[in-house]
């Protein structure tokens, strides 16, 4: 591949990325997280099965999993905006080298997934949501922290108040990681099944 060449394959990644995080595709990327935790779980499916309903909520419905997908994000980071001046930064360089960029890599403790979902939920539960609304919700968050190269997994934390906070499921996607926090007992099987356990996708 030349200079020119990966440049504009940069620009094309970078062009979809500001299309696809745009207001009106809201419902298309909420499918996605859906079908990446899904995926994750090892689960066979088809795109049709993961659907938008007219009603909101929930988000998205697979089967008998009612799905409000919320998104945990870096501290201030804005990320419609982000990709924006990548784009522009890819539609004004001359070399490769102009789109290198300083990475410091971390890890991130499950501990810490945990907390960031106990807070989003918490405040879901006090301001958005009513105990009804809530017995049927299956709440998913994705995870999506910047530099992070990893994902310590154990020990997890006391997760008895995720499960007081009265949602059918609390689960996060984090990367190729699914998991289950919180699942009461007419939370769909498949939810069951990574309780408390983080799952890996396999590849290959």
């Amino acid at each position: 591949m030349t200079d020119e060449e990966y440049l504009e394959a940069q620009r094309k990644a970078r062009a979809e990325s500001v299309e696809f995080f745009r207001a009106p595709n809201k419902p298309e990327r909420e499918r996605w997280v859906v079908r990446e935790f899904l995926t994750n779980l090892g689960l066979v499916f088809s795109d049709t099965e993961v659907r938008s309903p007219d009603q909101d909520p929930p988000d998205v419905t697979f089967h008998d999993a009612n799905f409000e997908i919320k998104e945990i994000l870096s501290k201030g980071r804005r990320r419609h905006q982000e990709y924006k001046e990548g784009l522009q930064k890819a539609l004004e360089a001359t070399s490769p080298s102009d789109l290198v960029e300083m990475y410091t890599p971390r890890d991130f403790a499950v501990f810490d997934v945990c907390a960031g979902v106990y807070v989003e939920a918490k405040e879901l539960a006090e301001l958005k949501y009513a105990a009804d609304t809530r017995k049927a919700l299956d709440l998913l968050f994705y995870v999506n922290i910047t530099d992070v190269s990893g994902l310590q997994e154990t020990p997890f934390p006391d997760l008895t108040p995720i499960d007081k906070l009265g949602f059918r499921s609390v689960s996060f996607l984090m990367g190729y990681r699914s998991c289950t926090l919180s699942a009461a007992a007419d939370a769909p099987s498949f939810l069951h099944g990574a309780l408390k356990r983080i799952v890996h996708r396999k590849v290959g």
